[in-house]
């Protein structure tokens, strides 16, 4: 069967790069493959398999940045050559180049399966699927849609670098100032480290950020300093230019573009998703736009051997007199998928000035953006939600944006105290419902305060959607049941509002 390609009626499709809307699939459910969670007989009626969403997910369009390339390529060039001589000489194989990412074939199969997006006046639209339409009067997804930052997580090291250098630079102006270098300067030095890193820990409210970013920078000091002559000036280069390799590789995150979602909340339409018991059941439209976001960190501080992908969603309400606002921010947490509600992510002012640009422009063609600032640690990539914001247009203007930044700094990440629900989670364990079994008993205490400090209202695969069953020596009678268990089971929401 033939299937259209999308069409907005508007000219924002080029620049949305095919990127939807598709039926919703699991985000968990298409990355491990859990079938047991989604409706399987759903999507293979509409010509769907976990196995596309899986490509649609993971699209190779985030390739090792072009710095990083020409700096390894600088240093191994002549090493390169040599060996490539020497593969000719002995006649085997030699390297096969990598290809450019084909972004025209990329587009032919996300374009397959796309639906179509019939606009119309008031800034509302009709959605096809197949040809059969499947969503009737909602606002349109290309007029009012949802964009995520991640500057902070990207620039972190580059700010600390800043930070290090400025107190470096400041320490030796107020020395020289007051004639103190055999005084004062000795002290400062030794104090180089712990002050920044109290600043840093102030602007970036994460402990472990603040002690790992800063130290690249301290290293090229280092290095710099002990260098001497013309070899050692080399050597200094060299080193440097590795070092700066490395932070890349490690530290810096990639977003991919963006996938759009269309959520139908009906357990008797087609195109549900879920079994019975697995689905979001908070969730009180029956229409949501979801944009998908995710971000590739090249690898883990921990694991360098493995790249981690991080998800953000952002859940719009596509029906009914509160279409166009945002009801939910979806992210993980080692493997689980947390809930934030939209009032607990932004403040009353915010919140007042959202509702009134929405109220002014929800029924015209006025192009509107969610503007969600996304924050990641170094070491274990966690996203943590730090400003939702309002823009008129694509995005926020320059002013906007630096008091964005500014207010990310100033204002600390929203949170809640763990101890309120830790009674709830001994519980739990109490009866053998252990949350953590995928993590390190070592680390269990730790990740559970933090996990229990985030502002989530609801969660699924509270278990971690990679853990499984096992037996255990010392497991009570759940212990031994392999049953498959829910992933929004209500027993286990231990932060729903009563």
């Amino acid at each position: 069967m033939s299937r259209e390609a999308p069409s907005t009626g508007l000219k924002d499709c080029e620049d949305r790069d095919f990127d939807g809307p598709f039926l919703f699939c699991d985000y968990w459910a298409s990355v491990l493959d859990l079938r047991d969670v989604v409706n399987l007989k759903a999507l293979s009626a509409t010509g769907l398999s976990l196995e596309v969403f899986r490509k649609i997910l993971n699209r190779p369009s985030a390739r090792i940045p072009r710095l990083g390339l020409i700096i390894l390529g600088s240093l191994l060039t002549p090493w390169l050559a040599l060996w490539r001589l020497l593969l000719r000489a002995l006649r085997l194989r030699t390297f096969v180049p990598l290809t450019r990412y084909d972004r025209e074939a990329m587009r032919t199969l996300l374009a397959e399966y796309a639906m179509r997006v019939d606009a119309k006046p008031g800034g509302l639209a009709d959605v096809y699927h197949e040809g059969k339409e499947v969503a009737h009067d909602v606002i349109n997804p290309v007029r009012l849609r949802a964009s995520s930052t991640t500057f902070l997580g990207q620039y972190k090291v580059v700010l600390a670098s800043l930070v290090a250098l400025g107190y470096g630079a400041l320490v030796n102006y107020v020395s020289y100032l007051f004639h103190a270098e055999n005084v004062v300067l000795p002290y400062l030095g030794v104090m180089f480290y712990p002050i920044v890193l109290l600043i840093l820990w102030w602007m970036f409210d994460d402990l472990l950020t603040a002690t790992i970013s800063p130290l690249p920078v301290i290293a090229i000091r280092i290095l710099i300093r002990g260098s001497h002559g013309f070899q050692g000036f080399v050597i200094a280069v060299i080193v440097t230019a590795l070092i700066l390799y490395l932070v890349e590789w490690f530290f810096i995150p990639r977003s991919l573009p963006p996938a759009l979602y269309l959520y139908i909340n009906d357990p008797k339409a087609g195109p549900f998703p879920y079994r019975p018991g697995n689905e979001p059941y908070w969730l009180e439209g029956k229409f949501y736009w979801v944009w998908r976001y995710v971000t590739l960190a090249p690898a883990e501080l921990l694991k360098f051997w493995e790249k981690d992908w991080e998800r953000l969603e952002v859940w719009i309400r596509a029906d009914g007199d509160d279409r166009g606002r945002i009801e939910y921010v979806v992210t993980d947490c080692h493997y689980r998928e947390l809930w934030f509600k939209y009032e607990t992510l932004a403040g009353r002012r915010a919140r007042d000035y959202h509702g009134g640009v929405l109220a002014r422009y929800r029924d015209t063609d006025q192009l509107l953006t969610w503007v969600v600032d996304m924050d990641m640690d170094l070491v274990f990539h966690s996203p943590a939600v730090r400003g939702i914001y309002m823009a008129t247009g694509r995005r926020l203007s320059v002013g906007r944006r630096l008091i964005a930044l500014f207010n990310v700094v100033f204002h600390k990440k929203p949170s809640e105290h763990p101890e309120k629900y830790m009674r709830k989670v001994e519980a739990l364990e109490i009866h053998g419902d252990h949350f953590l079994n995928d993590i390190p008993e070592n680390f269990r205490i730790v990740v559970t305060r933090r996990l229990l400090s985030l502002p989530w209202t609801y969660w699924r695969f509270p278990r971690g959607a990679k853990s499984s069953r096992t037996f255990s020596v010392y497991g009570g009678q759940s212990a031994l049941e392999f049953g498959s268990e829910l992933a929004s089971d209500r027993r286990y929401q231990i932060k729903e509002p009563a």
